[in-house]
């Protein structure tokens, strides 16, 4: 049995996108954070130091959220290892982004990549 801890709806300006403009202007990406613990880490006592930190997995996606790239992959990926690298009891997380209005020739409300998984990705 497992807890799950989410985020969900985090929005941030970034400048990720294979255009130059893209990287220029910017544009508004959401991301939904979730990570899984063992049911035996539930804190029980109502203490604060018992559970996993919810500010540090903000602190996660903004600073990767600061690092320009091209691909919504590759920013979910350093999302993603930093998560598994920050919490090694977890037992599952999920990361998923989201870019408003994506320049692919239509009307398109968001473009999105998901990663998830019980174990770390190694490359």
């Amino acid at each position: 049995m497992t807890y799950e801890i989410r985020l969900e709806g985090l929005k941030f300006h970034a400048y990720h996108g294979v255009y130059e403009y893209e990287q220029k202007a910017g544009n508004t990406f959401v991301l939904d954070l979730s990570v899984r613990f063992p049911l035996a880490q539930l804190p029980l006592h109502d203490a604060i130091e018992e559970t996993p930190d919810y500010q540090l997995l903000h602190l996660i996606a903004a600073d990767e959220m600061k690092i320009p790239r091209r691909l919504l992959e590759t920013v979910a990926f350093a999302i993603f290892q930093r998560l598994w690298e920050t919490f090694p009891e977890a037992v599952w997380v999920k990361v998923s982004i989201k870019k408003n209005n994506p320049p692919i020739g239509t009307s398109c409300q968001a473009s999105a990549v998901v990663l998830e998984s019980a174990t770390s990705l190694s490359r």
